[in-house]
């Protein structure tokens, strides 16, 4: 399975080949897009996958000279607007803009997602990804990673989520599973209410996403252990990761992230997709992009689209033995 570093140096030639060049060959011999682009996105506005896709959407509509529009689809968890996107015309006017749960946990917990994440898509390229961070109270007494271990094999331990079935519930049942730990998980109404309840010393810890939790460690009120990607995190340099730390407990190799990709419905074009990847992995490179990515505690992931359907078919299968290895019902 491929993580997100060897996609990066794997795919670091041909994203900077297509920096230089602004995708402008691909452009020159193919007069794509001749009016507006749709970029489908499967939640409501103002989250973190609409915000990305607008600035992405500007992007492509600064490289193309031609609109690309953001389209919200909400409901059922994503899978309504996800859905949608697979069933569109595959002529490359409507787009997808797809993540970890889209394509990684909700076809593994579902019953019927109503869509199939690798026969109704293409993917166009992966776009970011962030690690979460393993968050305590700042009043807590675990101050290590070998505390958190040690106490979540006691009857009294727990961990908050922002839901049942979301990858930040996903990521402490893999802890438990990895660690022999049996932490009871105490799901909220979303990453807010489940940061209150542990700056309130209601719940013992939080595999929280970055954006929610950063702010609350640097202000002094949460105790950052541990990030769970495979590197450390530009947003906290001095945190290890869980697979550094985390060897002498079995949790070696953990490696849980929000990320991205653009994609398209199956059957698109190839030389439109291969137009989008070069334009997108020229926009990762550019140096506002990845300021705005680091901002989120995030990093660019330029690469090929074969990279970006291999990392995907390697998160369905993780997601899969995680859900299956831990129980958890299907929805």
């Amino acid at each position: 399975m491929w993580n997100c570093r060897s996609i990066k140096s794997l795919a670091s030639l041909a994203a900077v080949a297509a920096s230089l060049a602004g995708a402008t060959p691909a452009h020159a011999e193919n007069p794509y897009p001749e009016r507006p682009v749709t970029i489908v996105v499967a939640f409501a506005p103002g989250g973190a996958t609409d915000v990305l896709a607008r600035k992405l959407a500007q992007k492509l509509g600064d490289h193309y000279k031609q609109s690309f529009v953001v389209e919200n689809k909400p409901g059922a968890g994503g899978n309504i607007g996800t859905a949608y996107a697979g069933r569109a015309k595959p002529d490359g006017y409507t787009l997808y803009l797809g993540t970890v749960a889209s394509h990684g946990v909700a076809p593994n917990l579902y019953k019927n997602t109503g869509y199939d994440p690798i026969k109704d898509f293409t993917p166009i390229g992966l776009i970011a990804a962030s690690p979460q961070i393993v968050v305590v109270n700042k009043d807590s007494p675990l101050q290590s990673i070998g505390d958190l271990v040690q106490h979540g094999k006691t009857d009294n331990a727990t961990y908050a989520s922002s839901g049942a079935g979301t990858t930040i519930h996903l990521a402490g049942e893999m802890f438990n599973i990895k660690a022999g730990t049996k932490m009871e998980h105490v799901p909220f109404s979303g990453s807010g209410p489940a940061v209150n309840a542990l700056l309130g010393g209601h719940v013992d810890v939080m595999f929280d996403d970055m954006p929610s939790s950063a702010p609350h460690v640097k202000a002094g009120n949460l105790r950052a252990l541990a990030v769970t990607g495979t590197q450390r995190s530009a947003l906290f340099p001095e945190l290890p990761t869980l697979s550094e730390v985390g060897k002498p407990y079995g949790l070696e190799g953990f490696n849980v992230s929000a990320w991205f990709f653009l994609g398209a419905p199956a059957g698109i074009p190839d030389n439109i997709a291969d137009s989008l990847n070069q334009t997108l992995n020229a926009i990762l490179v550019e140096d506002d992009m990845k300021a705005y990515a680091a901002e989120r505690g995030a990093e660019t992931l330029p690469g090929t689209r074969a990279e970006a359907r291999q990392f995907i078919e390697g998160e369905l299968k993780k997601w899969n033995e995680i859900i299956t290895a831990g129980n958890i019902p299907k929805l």
